[in-house]
């Protein structure tokens, strides 16, 4: 019984490597305990599956957890990205008319466009993305950075 338990917690850990679901981590891991299990009481069956159903309940529950945890860190706008939010861009070419500018931002130029239109800008000064509409960066002032009276 130990070689099939160790059998399935390989199978198990492969295809977790292949997926990344981290849930099948806990599953391979209640196998080889299960194996462990088997090699110093090889009549305990009963606690072998008990183990291992224990395993699959922790892996789905922690799984469960980070699924809700990066639903409820996901932006409103499903064009925004998570990581854009909140970095500091540099203005490059003032803003026009309807508040659209150039900003620098990871060594490239983007299109950008104030949250705020009243917001008074230079060349040079930071802004901070606060959305992102497909390729358009919405951003609006650090509020780390003193503002100019």
């Amino acid at each position: 019984m130990m070689w099939t338990w160790l059998i399935l917690a390989a199978v198990l850990l492969a295809v977790e490597m292949m997926t990344g679901t981290l849930a099948l981590l806990f599953v391979s891991f209640g196998a080889l305990v299960a194996a462990l299990l088997a090699y110093i009481l090889p009549d305990s069956i009963a606690a072998q599956i008990g183990v291992f159903a224990l395993a699959i309940i922790v892996g789905a529950v922690i799984a469960w957890r980070r699924i809700q945890s990066q639903r409820a860190r996901a932006p409103a706008d499903p064009n925004a990205s998570v990581e854009e939010i909140g970095q500091q861009v540099e203005v490059v070419v003032l803003p026009d008319a309807q508040a659209h500018l150039r900003v620098r931002y990871r060594g490239c130029e983007w299109a950008a466009r104030l949250a705020n239109k009243d917001l008074a800008v230079e060349t040079g000064m930071p802004l901070t993305i606060v959305a992102q509409e497909s390729s358009m960066l919405i951003v609006d002032a650090d509020p780390h950075q003193p503002t100019k009276e």
